[in-house]
């Protein structure tokens, strides 16, 4: 009925006389954007401009529905509330409110040239936000956007002077924070790995670091809160060398939050894909994808099985020159989504992994610019 409700409304909507393209009424934007179960996209034209969008579970794009953003961005659903984390050269926090179309509410810097790569927010009082060009990671005020502290992590620097802190994940009173350490001072490779990198875990009650974990391989990228193996993982990829300097050297790795261990070896190891591991998601026990890209730079998704570590099939391939996948997404309905980065017909491939992975769309359902980036609105 709702699906249907929605159909209508936008049909009496756009339907008419072509005209030029209007941002559509504030009732339009609160009958379909303050809606829940929908997936938000983070898109770009990887130039000048950036946009945050949404859509339906089943594929309807709501083009009424959107925010400008920086070009170079990402997002976190929290709290009711959508944070962009607007990246080097815009280096802010962007805070939109799906109740009112996703219009931003607030936006605060996080200094200049700090090129700020995630945000967790504790409490109404607290976030946390890592920073790419600073060897400390911010302590802000979300509800008032101010400074309130810092913690220093420059014990974690590799020869460059910078610890590269990437994403988090907040579990209980502790957070979990990346450490890529790569030598961007290096003159013979873009950015390589040091000798190791971390994951830490942060005391959120004294803003200190409680302990230091070194992962299997380097170069952490995504970090993902998963109930696995029957208890609660933290899963990251670690793909190492990459792109230009590829390598078959990293994997999937899982930390067990009871134990704060390990688990021994890959669940999914670069060895058995072939190639530099960009990103996962995991539907349970015996299933994953990865999103993985070769050293001639084309890419595949695939589905593994994270007990065993084998590979079970590819689901699309993308050519170095037709383009690629950016941004995967698992909703709790067993769809599958991935930003299709296709340079001729850019948006989002749905398949239902509950029904041998079928493919729901014939193409991509397009978000206007090409996509980056997808997360769920519960």
């Amino acid at each position: 009925m709702r699906k249907f409700y929605l159909l209508f409304i936008i049909s009496i909507t756009f339907c008419g006389p072509v005209k030029d393209i209007e941002r559509p009424s504030l009732l339009l934007t609160f009958l379909l954007g303050s809606q829940t179960q929908r997936i938000g996209v983070v898109s770009s034209d990887l130039g000048s401009s950036g946009r945050f969008g949404v859509m339906t579970e089943d594929g309807l794009s709501v083009p009424s529905i959107y925010s400008n953003i920086y070009s170079d961005a990402i997002a976190r659903y929290q709290d009711g509330k959508v944070y962009i984390i607007n990246r080097l050269g815009r280096d802010n926090i962007q805070v939109l409110d799906p109740h009112i179309g996703y219009s931003t509410v607030m936006e605060f810097s996080v200094g200049t040239k700090s090129n700020p790569q995630d945000f967790i927010k504790i409490s109404n009082s607290k976030a946390y936000v890592s920073l790419y060009n600073k060897d400390q990671l911010l302590v802000v005020n979300p509800e008032l956007g101010t400074f309130t502290g810092e913690i220093d992590l420059n014990s974690y620097t590799d020869s460059d002077g910078y610890p590269e802190a990437g994403q988090m994940v907040l579990h209980e009173n502790r957070v979990y924070l990346a450490i890529q350490r790569l030598n961007r001072s290096n003159t013979q490779q873009n950015w390589p790995p040091a000798d190791y990198s971390l994951l830490l875990e942060i005391d959120t009650v004294t803003d200190k670091v409680a302990n230091e974990y070194k992962l299997q391989s380097t170069n952490p990228i995504f970090l993902k809160k998963v109930e696995i193996f029957g208890e609660s993982h933290i899963v990251v990829n670690t793909p190492g060398y990459l792109g230009f300097n590829f390598k078959i050297d990293g994997g999937i790795e899982a930390f067990n939050l009871r134990t704060k261990a390990l688990r021994e070896g890959f669940i999914y190891s670069e060895t058995t894909a072939g190639g530099d591991i960009l990103d996962f998601v995991i539907k349970d026990d015996t299933v994953g994808y990865a999103n993985v890209e070769y050293q001639d730079f084309s890419t595949s998704i695939q589905k593994f099985n994270p007990t065993t570590g084998e590979k079970l099939s590819e689901l699309a391939n993308f050519s170095s020159k037709n383009g690629y996948v950016s941004g995967m997404l698992l909703a709790p309905n067993g769809y599958l989504y991935l930003g299709d980065a296709t340079f001729s017909n850019p948006g989002v491939m749905i398949y239902n992994t509950n029904q041998g992975d079928t493919k729901i769309t014939p193409t991509p359902v397009s978000v206007g610019l090409r996509p980056i980036q997808l997360i769920y609105i519960p």
